[in-house]
Parts: C-alpha cells; structure tokens; sequence
C-alpha cells in the first residue's frame, strides 16, 4: 500500500492454508525485504524467519483488513457478473486475470501497446494446443 492506497494484488489457489501452502505464495509474490503485515493465522508464524519484516495482527473479524475483503468482494463480482460461474479447474485462470487487469489499472494507456507487443512476439499456438486449452 501506497499513500493508503493498494499496489499490486495477487492470490493463488492452495490445497490448504499449512506453512508450506503460503510459502509458495510468498516465495513467487513477495521479496523477503518487503513489509508484509498478515492477520494471526499460525501458518504465517514459521514465515516469520525468512520474511523478517512480516508482522501479525489479529483480524478482528476482517475490520482491520479492509483492502482484502474490498479485493474478495470485487473479485467475486466480476466474476459472477462477467462470467457467472466457473469450475475449481479454471479458477485459478479467473484470478489470474484479474488481477493482471487489477494490476495494470494505472497502466491503461500503455496496455494495449503491451498487449499487441506481446501478441507480435509471441509464437503463434498450433490447431492442436487451441483445443487443448478449450477443453
């Protein structure tokens, strides 16, 4: 956060919340300098001895941890609204691609020069990995 305001977003399926599942998170989204303020979850206590900087809080029912819930809250939205409903196999493809758009929401009058940069660099996909990613 930023002036009080929130920076980039990520979220991740995980099997459950144990050390290791939010290790992952933390290793593929957080630098081990960064401040990093999570609520009281025991999972996030052996974190504490790489991400030195992570303190805890109790959540007191969310009250303390409004950007989450405002992010929770929207993504489910724009999910329902958008695409209404989707399958525990393709979830982690929705979230993805919110926030990327999340993230990008500053960048608007670049995104469409990243976005066509990437298409023109890009290998084009085969016949056989088009249906492959439909289905």
């Amino acid at each position: 956060m930023d002036n009080g305001k929130v920076g980039n977003a990520y979220a991740q399926v995980i099997p459950d919340f144990s050390t290791k599942s939010l290790k992952k998170i933390f290793d593929d989204h957080i630098d081990i300098h960064s401040d990093v303020k999570t609520d009281g979850w025991k999972g996030y206590s052996p974190l504490k001895k790489i991400y030195k900087r992570l303190t805890q809080e109790l959540s007191e029912n969310g009250t303390n941890f409004p950007e989450i819930h405002i992010q929770i809250r929207n993504f489910k939205n724009w999910l329902r609204g958008m695409h209404s409903t989707c399958s525990s196999e393709t979830l982690q493809d929705y979230i993805d691609e919110y926030f990327y758009r999340f993230n990008r929401r500053n960048h608007r009058a670049t995104i469409v020069d990243n976005l066509l940069d990437r298409f023109l660099w890009v290998k084009s996909p085969t016949y056989k990995e088009v249906i492959t990613f439909a289905t």
